[in-house]
């Protein structure tokens, strides 16, 4: 023990310094280069998030600046605002200008709303061209509600809200401002507001479009990171989250605003984010907007991936560290199982391990205590097989005494006792007892043919309800009488069929539908196809007597008990254990939708229907692969039942 402990220390000792020490330094120095080349990796994809929303931001106010220059720069509008006199061609141009105001709005779907304001009295107010009026304490026109406001009675513009955030002399600002959505809330947009080049005189008039929120947010949003966009001195006027829109972008320490550029972690929404904040100077604007872009999942991913190398790397250290335990145990536990099983051996038990692991020395020594002890066995085993074999030859002679007494029983000798008796009851000049000796070997030479087949075809077995008939004919005479009624277009002698289906029902309808009748009864068996649009056709075979019949309720038991097999020490049930094989044998071979049917009226008789397929390829298929033939003993035996 001391020895295997000294060598164990020694190989600790090595796996320390020649695999722990080396592996945690490497290890170490490719986390730290890991955590930095991931950080990195996603500044730069918030960094081209950003730039991504700016440019696309630069693309929607140059493309609505550009779109209303038209209306803007035109000369026949600008006179049109300033002028001091309203009539036909002022009118006409009125009527233009709101065309292209409307037409605009139409084909811009980055626009919420658009409309031109001005304070020349001689201008109607409209939808889309706004009299603000002379003074700002007075309405306006038949749509006063659209001037209506607190505005200072010097400027009557001061009554609207985007007017108070520009230079009323620039001429071209980007402010915002709330937009209606509905009675209860309203939207916080940006807005391009364009002053008309009205000339020396004092009318004044201003383009002010709004840029639709969920057209930003459509052309925005296409990853999860956090979103605020701002004009400088507003709130953000666009937010990845609904609630957030108008509130303050955070501010960073910087030298001067206009170089607003931050790169860090920052609290956003009660969270720390990797946050990324630049700026931007629109198309022919002295504005300037700030973008903020924050990713909440970059340090989770970037300490999940550290957690997960840390994981690795621990287990690369782990591996060898018990690798090499486990070795110092599998070796001496090999030696311990050399030594156990000599001693098992030498005891006389041969029952030990089959092989010993490994390729060396202990090996070989076990393999040749193996060859012994196997040597041993063998003679053992030889004993035995000795005693085996013996059993075997009694076990083959008592099956070769019972297959000689089972085939004793032979076909041939009952068709021949028949016919004996046959020719006994001629010879006696007893035709009655004849007949029924033939039918009755018609019968049993069918019965016992299918015994070994699993067909046969619907010819075979009306003539074998015939036989059935003929024997009920002598036992009752006149009073059982019966007919068979085939379809036109149906060949009995090729359609198979399950054998031993008919005659149970036919004697069914003997001897319960005819036989407390005080006159002749009659049964009678239709054979037709379905008539049904159903793609899948069906042929229906009826077994109809003109007995006393069955109470609904009676007919509703019978019906119920073809379903459940009942006892047959049943009294009632017994009487229907036939009709239950029947209808289980159909369904087994040919599905759920095929069976038998039971109808009856009181006093007007009983009828069962059979409902098969009619097309018989299936259960011919199952008939060649079962390999059903006729015993052609027992085929050669009823031929001597000659007539």
């Amino acid at each position: 023990m001391r020895r295997r402990g000294s060598v164990g220390r020694q190989m600790y000792s090595v796996l320390f310094f020649a695999i722990v020490i080396p592996i945690g330094i490497i290890g170490i120095i490719a986390a730290v280069l890991l955590v930095r080349q991931m950080n990195q990796r996603y500044e730069e994809q918030i960094k081209a998030e950003n730039t991504r929303v700016k440019s696309i931001l630069f693309d929607v106010t140059s493309s609505l600046y550009t779109n209303l220059e038209p209306i803007v720069s035109l000369q026949s509008y600008r006179d049109l605002l300033s002028g001091s006199t309203f009539e036909g061609l002022q009118q006409s141009e009125l009527d233009a200008l709101n065309r292209d105001i409307s037409s605009l709005r139409r084909t811009t779907a980055a626009i919420s709303s658009i409309a031109v304001y001005t304070n020349n009295p001689a201008i109607p107010s409209g939808d889309l061209v706004i009299n603000v009026g002379p003074s700002g304490n007075e309405a306006v026109g038949d749509d006063a509600d659209k001037a209506a406001g607190s505005g200072t009675a010097d400027d009557p513009f001061s009554r609207f809200e985007w007017y108070g955030g520009i230079d009323p002399y620039a001429w071209d600002t980007y402010t915002c401002m709330h937009v209606p959505l509905n009675e209860y809330e309203d939207a916080y947009e940006l807005t391009l507001v364009r002053r008309f080049n009205t000339g020396n005189s004092g009318n004044r008039a201003y383009a002010v479009v709004t840029i639709s929120s969920n057209y930003l947010r459509n052309r925005l949003l296409t990853t999860d990171n956090y979103m605020l966009v701002s004009l400088s001195g507003y709130p953000a006027f666009f937010a990845s989250e609904y609630d957030e829109q108008g509130i303050e972008m955070p501010e960073a320490a910087t030298a001067d605003p206009d170089d607003y550029n931050y790169l860090g972690d920052m609290m956003l929404d009660g969270r720390v984010a990797l946050t990324y904040v630049s700026s931007f100077v629109p198309y022919k604007a002295d504005n300037r907007f700030f973008v903020l872009i924050g990713d909440y999942d970059a340090h989770d991913i970037v300490r999940s991936i550290l957690r997960n190398y840390l994981i690795v790397l621990l287990l690369a250290i782990a591996g060898p560290v018990i690798a090499i335990f486990l070795y110092s145990r599998f070796f001496t536990a090999r030696v311990s199982a050399l030594r156990e099983a000599m001693h098992r051996a030498s005891t006389g038990d041969y029952d030990i391990i089959e092989s010993l692991s490994g390729d060396d020395e202990l090996t070989d020594t076990f393999n040749d205590l193996k060859l012994t002890t196997e040597k041993i066995r063998e003679n053992e085993g030889k004993y035995y097989e000795a005693q085996i074999r013996e059993q075997q030859l009694i076990n083959m002679q008592q099956n070769m005494e019972f297959k000689m007494l089972s085939e004793q029983i032979n076909p041939h000798f009952l068709y021949n006792t028949l016919e004996a008796i046959r020719m006994q009851a001629i010879r006696g000049g007893d035709k009655n007892v004849a007949t029924s000796v033939k039918f009755l070997a018609k019968i049993m030479h069918y019965v016992l043919e299918s015994t070994g087949r699993s067909v046969s075809t619907l010819d075979d077995e009306l003539k074998h309800v015939d036989s059935y008939m003929q024997i009920q004919r002598l036992r009752f005479g006149e009073k059982v009488n019966w007919n068979f009624y085939i379809a036109e277009d149906f060949d009995p002698k090729k359609y198979h069929i399950l054998p031993l289906l008919l005659q149970p029902i036919v004697e069914n309808a003997v001897s319960h539908g005819l036989k407390d009748m005080d006159r002749n009864g009659h049964v009678s068996v239709i054979v037709e196809y379905e008539r049904s649009e159903a793609p899948e056709k069906k042929l229906l075979i009826t077994v109809n007597d003109d007995g006393l019949g069955m109470s609904p309720e009676e007919v509703l038991e019978l019906n119920k008990s073809l379903e459940i097999k009942k006892s047959e020490t049943d009294e009632k049930g017994a009487g229907s254990i036939g009709l239950y094989n029947i209808h289980q044998r159909i369904k087994l071979y040919y599905g759920e939708g095929y069976g038998l049917l039971i109808r009856s009226r009181e006093g007007k008789g009983t009828s069962a229907v059979l409902t098969l397929p009619a097309d018989d390829k299936g259960i011919k298929q199952r008939d060649e692969e079962t390999g059903g033939k006729q015993d052609e003993r027992q085929k050669e035996a009823f031929n001597g039942l000659h007539e």
